[in-house]
């Protein structure tokens, strides 16, 4: 008889078994082992929703395998498109000006987007830049920390005070259009 924690044990099992191997599958991949270890996390909460049957002939490692490399792949075509959209604006970038066509700003007024381009534009460079990284390319803080020559520490700092400053200066911009 089957309970309803049953799947959830199973997938820890996996876990167990798999889950280094898979580690070090995807941070190869990616070489970033923070990313990796998401994706995995990710891969567990798969598992668990997907259920994949474990019976005669499964091939359960086969399948963590495909779907975390999957993963992996779509991570990589994410941070290319990401990088290749910050390569073809980066003057507006270094201009402290948003590109048009970012999605968010598109659909707010012409008046509410230029509101929040200001906004962006006025952070001091290292949170502008911290901030671009974090939420457009989607890196994690150590990579921010590279990139910018620093900590850690520093990166998440930048981050938190550039979208604090963001949140406090664009709450008329929600307040007259709605979420952005």
């Amino acid at each position: 008889m089957s309970t309803a924690t049953e799947p959830a044990r199973r997938v820890d099992r996996w876990s167990e078994r798999y889950g280094p191997e898979l580690q070090r599958h995807v941070a190869a991949m990616l070489g970033n082992a923070e990313a990796a270890r998401d994706i995995v996390q990710d891969l567990w909460l798969t598992a668990l929703r997907a259920r994949p049957e474990a019976g005669e002939g499964a091939n359960i490692r086969a399948w963590l395998y495909r779907v975390a490399t999957r993963r992996a792949l779509d991570h990589i075509s994410l941070r290319r498109r990401r990088s290749a959209l910050l390569a073809a604006h980066s003057r507006e970038l270094e201009s402290g000006v948003l590109p048009p066509t970012d999605a968010a700003v598109g659909r707010l007024s012409e008046a509410a987007a230029a509101r929040v381009r200001r906004g962006v534009a006025e952070l001091p460079p290292r949170q502008r830049n911290a901030v671009w990284l974090r939420w457009i390319e989607g890196l994690d803080y150590a990579t921010i920390a590279r990139r910018m020559g620093g900590s850690t520490e520093a990166a998440r700092a930048n981050v938190y005070q550039g979208m604090k400053k963001l949140r406090r200066d664009l709450v008329a911009v929600w307040r007259e259009e709605g979420p952005i």
